[in-house]
């Protein structure tokens, strides 16, 4: 459905504010228009989720403890409410259809074109400049971010940082079990990670074969459950 900006902007939030599972899909639009301050408040203002497209990398850093990148799949299928702003609903968001998507969710679609918005009927379209959007959107739950802060952060988050090779550091003590898979990440674990105790080690092997260390990994929380 095409709307007034203004009448848009509000049955955005109220679309938002009734969502169980809301997701900000953060697209290039957003990168263009230079939007990033902007966005930013309105995650860290709501709490929701967001999912960078990949030209809309960075606009979120990747850092913020609310990316979901990681859990792409599961993002999308258990959505109910998606915030797509500055981003098409194509090939890389599966077009917005099941079975990617849950066959129920609704889609707020914030884009400069009003032929893209006119192709998404009957989802909620808002046509203008992203920036300006999002601003208008931070301004519209201003008034009620509190409240929304007390839903949406009902259990306190730990802070999260990217999972490279050397992120089990900055956690103390290595885990019971070290599960290395692959060349590089076998080299930097024998460097770094401090083992004194035997058989607490699992390595991909000779050929530094992929893929095995999840079934590793699944062995040693049994092998080891605390």
């Amino acid at each position: 459905m095409h709307n007034s900006l203004d009448e848009g902007i509000t049955k955005a939030a109220d679309r938002l504010w009734c969502a169980e599972q809301p997701l900000v899909v953060v697209g290039k639009g957003e990168a263009y228009a230079r939007a990033e301050e902007a966005i930013r408040k309105l995650v860290d203002t709501t709490g929701f989720p967001f999912l960078p497209t990949p030209m809309g990398k960075g606009v979120m850093p990747d850092s913020h403890p609310l990316p979901t990148t990681a859990a792409r799949s599961l993002t999308l299928a258990q959505c109910d409410v998606a915030l797509v702003i500055g981003a098409r609903l194509n090939w890389l968001l599966h077009f917005g259809e099941p079975p990617k998507w849950s066959k129920d969710v609704k889609f707020i679609i914030v884009d400069i074109s009003e032929e893209e918005i006119e192709l998404r009927k009957p989802h909620l379209g808002i046509v203008g400049d992203t920036k300006r959007v999002t601003e208008m959107i931070n301004r519209e739950i201003k008034d009620i971010h509190s409240t929304w802060q007390g839903r949406t952060h009902g259990s306190k988050r730990s802070p999260r940082r990217p999972m490279t090779m050397d992120a089990i550091l900055a956690e103390g003590s290595p885990a019971p079990v070290v599960v290395s898979e692959g060349a590089n990440t076998m080299d930097v674990g024998r460097a770094v990670l401090v083992q004194n105790a035997p058989r607490t080690r699992l390595d991909a092997g000779t050929w530094g074969t992929m893929g095995i260390g999840l079934g590793y990994c699944i062995a040693a929380a049994v092998a080891e459950p605390e």
